[in-house]
């Protein structure tokens, strides 16, 4: 991946698809390069849509940033649009990027160099995302099988199945998913009195704090925010790490 904004990650993923062969079949390369497994068809597809937003988000990035630039997306985003618009999954992978020109893959670039200078971004390596995803696994098979607060349990399991799925699509989405479902985590003990006792009491609140707050620390640099204040510690009542 080129950079951690959303035109750093759609041009990593054309740049990887004017790699593969036009011969062969659109779904199967899209597969590979969406890493999904043979067969999932629906899994496909939604990585496959969230692909297609990112068109729109960088163009609202770029406006938000340089209202003046109106113009320096029009080639790509064109071409990009008009590739989604008229590919087909059962076809050839020649149907989707013959539209990709260099062209396109130039002009994308300076929207990279553009959001780069105004977002202070960095990538997440495999490593430090096998890290964690395996982190957020641990703590998922835990409360799994744990004697818990009905209510509590269902939050939480539902939380880290939506942190895990956003490590898995990180190429597709960034960090900022990952961020906004641990403060989704954590923001709820503050509107939850009987959420906020159980993260509180139990030594699993406790393990579930401090292995968010280490995964935080990770993912937060990725998207230039600051780390979870030290505050958030303390309301909720578990040791800083």
């Amino acid at each position: 991946m080129h950079t951690d904004n959303p035109a750093g990650r759609l041009l990593n993923i054309l740049s990887e698809g004017k790699k593969r062969q036009v011969g062969s079949p659109s779904k199967t390369v899209w597969s590979e390069l969406l890493e999904v497994e043979s067969g999932n068809l629906p899994l496909l597809m939604s990585r496959l849509g969230k692909v297609m937003e990112l068109p729109e988000q960088i163009i609202n990035d770029i406006q938000t940033h340089y209202p003046n630039q109106n113009n320096t997306h029009k080639h790509w985003s064109t071409k990009v649009n008009t590739a989604f618009s008229k590919q087909n999954l059962n076809g050839s992978w020649q149907e989707f990027i013959r539209h990709i020109d260099s062209h396109t893959i130039d002009y994308l670039s300076m929207s990279v160099d553009l959001l780069d200078s105004k977002e202070n971004t960095q990538v997440l390596s495999t490593e430090k995302l096998t890290e964690i995803h395996e982190k957020i696994n641990g703590l998922l098979i835990e409360v799994m099988d744990m004697d818990l607060d009905e209510s509590f349990k269902k939050y939480i399991v539902g939380y880290l199945r939506k942190i895990i799925i956003s490590i898995e699509e990180y190429k597709i989405s960034g960090a900022t998913p990952i961020v906004e479902s641990i403060e989704s985590i954590l923001g709820h003990a503050f509107i939850d009195e009987n959420y906020r006792k159980n993260i509180v009491e139990t030594d699993f609140g406790t393990k579930l704090i401090t292995t968010l707050s280490a995964v935080a620390s990770v993912v937060t640099i990725a998207v230039g925010l600051p780390q979870l204040p030290e505050t958030f510690q303390f309301l909720l009542g578990a040791p800083s790490k």
